[in-house]
């Protein structure tokens, strides 16, 4: 057993529900309603669809229900079909530092996991904390998307050890979990080049399915392969080569606070890092009249950006999912239309010739004042020059403190109700935020599911 195999076997099997914060506690539920939000949201994505439509029907033994149609499958694709929901608007919650993760992607799985085995709501609660906490320390060691590793790398180990522990595995079980869900899933960043494809919603879902899949094999006796972070041919090894020593708590108090509290909770449906410059982009469009630009410029940081903007991708996209990573039409759209939500990726609203125009008058610069205090605090500013030669500038900065404050209440609620209208009815949307919001006092979690039957 390795020393990083160690350290998250030591941190999952000793956190209890006595160890989380009321803080990480109201983050937790949150986190919850934001991704029943975003899943319920997108029940009739193409991907939600293909991903079901290989999912057989489960009679007996364990099982969990698809969100929506309360359809009865395996717990494996009861988590890859509700993480697709989860991840197709780009909604869900995003961590972005050294690498980046999704570690909402992994919540689905639990609930699957945890309907399929009757789990306790305190034990559901430790276990999404668990999934984010290794998640994102693990992501913490090691810059795996600049070394051209995609998210899988560290999320199907998250997820393989937080199935354990609402498993009740023992440490041995959870090595041979780990193992398992970290040699198998060594994904490649090119899901994220180009003209991109349907499976960027889908590579997390798939880590998340290959992480429970893992630890159900352990409970059943699968062994894996010994050291398989810090092996010769371990993770790190065939990776990035060095890498920093994960650090993660031994002891947690009142004080902690938990990588879970630090993920972005977005309000656009776009890629982390084109948060902020939108909310310029909002500022910068109540001022002026978006067709009257000669030319503009984002002022950002490099981190999040540069391997980005000299794809001609970013600048053409062709498919939704290169629209919602695309910078320049993200702003472009939202200085067009003086606004951005899940509309602006439909009716080929990137292919159109507004946007196109404005897209091409667009130049990105790094400021290298934005680069000193990357990632941990974002900014962007936006100049135009019009062409009646007048300039206006915005400007938006988002800080460590921000991002650990989270959205208020209202916000949060504002966000699920607007998302699910049309797909659940109002006193399904006031049952399930109700419910939400007293996880711990929840009965079962299939009473749960059972509110999120679509009326579409």
């Amino acid at each position: 057993m390795d020393e990083t195999e160690k350290r998250l076997i030591k941190f999952t099997s000793s956190i209890t529900y006595d160890d989380l914060t009321p803080a990480v506690i109201k983050a937790t539920k949150i986190r919850l309603i934001d991704s029943f939000g975003c899943a319920l949201g997108a029940i009739n994505a193409p991907t939600v669809k293909a991903a079901e439509n290989i999912s057989a029907p489960v009679e007996e033994g364990r099982s969990a229900r698809i969100f929506g149609t309360l359809k009865r499958v395996s717990v494996e694709h009861a988590t890859l079909v509700n993480s697709a929901m989860v991840r197709y608007l780009d909604l869900s919650d995003a961590y972005l530092m050294r690498s980046t993760a999704h570690p909402s992607d992994n919540i689905p799985g639990i609930l699957a996991l945890g309907e399929a085995i009757d789990a306790l709501p305190q034990d559901l609660l430790v276990a999404i904390v668990v999934s984010y906490e290794i998640q994102i320390r693990l992501c913490d060691t090691a810059p795996f998307n600049a070394e051209g590793y995609d998210q899988p790398v560290c999320s199907a180990s998250a997820m393989a050890l937080a199935s354990a522990r609402l498993l009740k595995l023992d440490a041995e079980q959870m090595r041979h979990a780990a193992a398992i869900a970290a040699t198998a899933n060594i994904a490649l960043n090119q899901t994220r080049r180009g003209n991109l494809s349907m499976w960027k919603g889908m590579a997390g879902p798939n880590a998340a399915r290959e992480g429970v899949f893992a630890a159900l094999l352990a409970e059943n006796g699968m062994s894996g392969p010994e050291d398989p972070f810090e092996g010769i041919h371990g993770l790190y090894a065939k990776t990035v080569g060095k890498f920093d020593r994960i650090q993660i708590p031994n002891k947690l108090k009142q004080s902690t606070i938990f990588a879970l509290q630090k993920t972005n909770v977005k309000t656009f449906p776009v890629r982390d890092a084109i948060q902020v410059p939108i909310f310029a982009a909002l500022k910068l469009s109540k001022a002026i009249n978006a067709s009257e630009i000669e030319n503009l410029t984002i002022y950002t940081y490099r981190h999040g950006f540069e391997k980005w903007i000299d794809q001609n991708a970013t600048w053409e996209p062709r498919t939704r999912e290169t629209a919602d990573h695309s910078l320049p039409f993200c702003v472009a759209a939202t200085l067009l239309d003086g606004k951005l939500n899940g509309m602006s990726f439909e009716n080929n609203r990137y292919l159109q010739q507004d946007v196109r125009e404005l897209i091409s008058k667009i130049e990105i610069v790094f400021d290298d004042a934005f680069d000193d205090v990357a990632p941990e605090t974002r900014s962007c500013r936006l100049e135009a020059a019009l062409k009646t030669g007048e300039s206006f500038s915005a400007e938006y900065v988002q800080t460590p403190e921000d991002v650990l404050r989270g959205p208020d209440i209202e916000c949060v609620e504002t966000k699920f109700r607007t998302l699910t209208e049309g797909v659940i009815k109002k006193p399904q949307q006031d049952k399930i935020l109700d419910t939400l919001w007293n996880f711990e006092r929840l009965e079962s979690i299939q009473s749960l599911v059972s509110l999120t039957r679509a009326i579409c």
